[in-house]
């Protein structure tokens, strides 16, 4: 009705709407007590307030009438157990709104519930090996990553500009498709993935990334976590061998430590990951690589690296998974093909996600298997969680036929060659005595070599002041001891924001060095490769492929 009564509108309290009623199922009357109906109905009421399990969201009361009925007795019961409860100050009446839990309630549960709490004893959980092998130390409010409201000025590698996604289309595109498809989006979905979708991914990765690929090889996931795991436990049994680059994305090296993977770490040169040499004992079974983009030192894979790389993953009977990171964003040409279209072999299995390029939360990904890999990754994929929103992936369908896709990619990516420059500017102006900028031809971060060691415990500091949250790029090392940096985002911000960010840094930075802070540090600084003349590492000729 809309709060319309006999053609008069009424409006709805906003308050009133928002607010839930507490339902009391697990109030249980026995008629054949001695006690009275409404001190069991008060007692029960009470006991469920005192065990503190409610939510605080979810504070009104029923009415008298509906618990009446609920119950299966008389109203004047219900508000005889109600006026007694008002009068303990467990409940209070709101004129014109009806009965809510007290707001604060009385010190007689304020007592229970710190016994309650004391009488609990605390003990370490037992937990999987898998868990523990993981290098993730987080817990608590750590755990909680993602952003509520408008994101502050952190300049952390990874964050798209998500403000700039076309929210409209996205939800004319999906009405739309619920027009069309109705409850068919509703019920269960294929594990693979909604033809259309697979169809769509297909014919971009075929016409825009050089890939080789038939929709019946793609297996939609729920973005490249899991498209990486689904990829381990398919193929990484407790004990073999992987690959990965050193540095790199943490969550890439957990995912491998969560499978009983034996990782072992590989350098990157100029060309991209060090094959080097090998025992036919510890061939990886899957290697791990960012030919496009490198996360975080933003090298491009050579083609002379990429052929070796597949005709090593042939001759040792493993695999490679391409996480084809940032490759939309090149700044200096047209995107390079992905690795995937130079394998005749079936031995590249590519992955990409929708959380760069359109939004993190969309949660939408997908992964290009050889034929011969399909069907078991689909099993593995339906294990996990069965499949993605289908109404997403509809939806997703459509803007990517319609081209809407393409249209976005494109204008998202002047709007980060305009931020490039800009922070590259900034940078200089602000921050220029302190690092040298590495600046690559593609991607949405920089990694900023610090020129004097000794800067670096100034910087740590004043990162926690700031809440300019750039990571130290021996966060993403392994075993590789690179010259002190950082690593800076700036896709997510305005230019003001930028210049805002780096100024507030440099400021902290300044006002730090004037009073002598950040000396004692335990930060530990490595003396190893750098860059165009020293940033990269010393390598055997006869080590590279």
């Amino acid at each position: 009705m809309n709060g319309a009564i006999y053609g008069r509108t009424v409006p709805v309290p906003k308050q009133r709407r928002r607010r839930l009623v507490m339902s009391f199922e697990m109030v249980r009357l026995d008629r054949a007590s001695s006690e009275p109906l409404y001190q069991q109905l008060c007692r029960q009421i009470r006991e469920e307030l005192e065990s503190g399990s409610f939510d605080s969201s979810a504070s009104r009361v029923p009415s008298s009438r509906v618990l009446a009925a609920t119950l299966g007795i008389s109203r004047p019961t219900v508000n005889q157990a109600f006026s007694k409860l008002v009068e303990e100050g467990y409940l209070q009446v709101r004129k014109r709104s009806g009965i809510f839990v007290a707001d604060h309630l009385p010190a007689t549960f304020l007592k229970a519930a710190r016994l309650a709490t004391g009488a609990r004893t605390e003990h370490s959980p037992r937990v999987a090996q898998r868990v523990t092998r993981m290098t993730d130390s987080r817990s608590g409010r750590q755990l909680d990553v993602g952003i509520g409201g408008p994101p502050s000025v952190t300049l952390i590698a990874g964050l798209p500009a998500v403000d700039e996604f076309p929210i409209s289309v996205w939800e004319r595109l999906r009405e739309q498709v619920l027009a069309k498809k109705g409850a068919h989006l509703l019920r269960y979905a294929s594990s693979r993935g909604e033809i259309e979708l697979r169809k769509a991914i297909a014919a971009y990765l075929c016409d825009f990334r050089g890939a080789n690929c038939h929709p019946d090889q793609i297996v939609v996931v729920g973005g490249m976590q899991q498209a990486m795991l689904a990829c381990a436990l398919a193929l990484i049994n407790e004990g073999d061998v992987a690959w990965i680059e050193d540095p790199v994305f943490l969550q890439a090296r957990n995912v491998l430590a969560f499978v009983g993977a034996k990782i072992i770490p590989r350098p990157i040169d100029r060309e991209g990951l060090v094959i080097g040499k090998c025992s036919r004992q510890n061939s990886p079974r899957l290697i791990l690589v960012t030919p496009s983009h490198q996360f975080p030192l933003g090298v491009t894979m050579s083609l002379r690296r990429r052929k070796a790389l597949i005709e090593f993953a042939e001759s040792r009977d493993g695999y490679i998974l391409e996480d084809d990171y940032d490759s939309e964003f090149r700044f200096d040409g047209p995107p390079l093909p992905c690795l995937q279209g130079l394998d005749n072999a079936g031995r590249v299995i590519y992955t990409g996600t929708m959380s760069k390029i359109l939004y993190p939360s969309l949660r939408l990904g997908f992964l290009v298997a050889p034929p011969q890999l399909v069907d078991t990754l689909v099993k593995v994929r339906a294990v996990m969680d069965q499949h993605s929103p289908a109404i997403d992936q509809a939806t997703l369908a459509r803007f990517i036929t319609e081209g809407f896709f393409l249209s976005h990619v494109k204008r998202m990516r002047e709007l980060y060659a305009q931020r490039r420059v800009f922070f590259i500017e900034q940078f200089q102006k602000w921050l220029g005595d302190y690092f040298d900028l590495e600046v690559t031809p593609a991607g949405l971060h920089f990694v900023a070599w610090l020129r004097r060691g000794e800067d670096l415990p100034l910087f740590m500091r004043a990162r926690e002041q700031t809440g300019i949250w750039s990571r130290p790029l021996s966060f993403f090392c392994i075993k590789a001891q690179l010259d002190p940096a950082f690593v800076f985002g700036f896709a997510a911000w305005s230019q003001a924001q930028i210049e805002q960010g780096l100024a507030k840094l440099a400021s902290a930075v300044k006002r730090l060095k004037q009073h002598g802070a950040g000396n004692g540090s335990s930060f530990q600084i490595h003396r190893f490769s750098p860059a165009t003349t020293s940033y990269w590492p010393s390598i055997a000729a006869d080590e590279i492929h």
